[in-house]
């Protein structure tokens, strides 16, 4: 019975032989489907980061405004 759950538990590919074709292209997918994932969430990631990082630069650029000196801007 322990030998049928541990059977059951194991990948189907990982019972393939490591030289079969089959295998090498079923990892190599693995590997693609992962670094695909780790690509995307990062590319989330940084889109907040300098989403957020544009929000407090226009933040700034209007505090900044509004404590500029009336008369710096005017011309006589």
């Amino acid at each position: 019975m322990l030998l049928q759950i541990k059977d059951a538990k194991i990948p189907f590919y990982e019972k393939l032989p490591k030289d079969n074709q089959f295998y090498k292209h079923y990892m190599q997918n693995i590997r693609f489907t992962r670094m695909k994932d780790v690509a995307t969430s990062k590319m989330d990631e940084d889109r907040m980061m300098f989403d957020g990082a544009g929000i407090k630069i226009m933040e700034d650029a209007e505090q900044a405004e509004k404590h500029q000196s009336p008369g710096k801007g005017k011309m006589m």
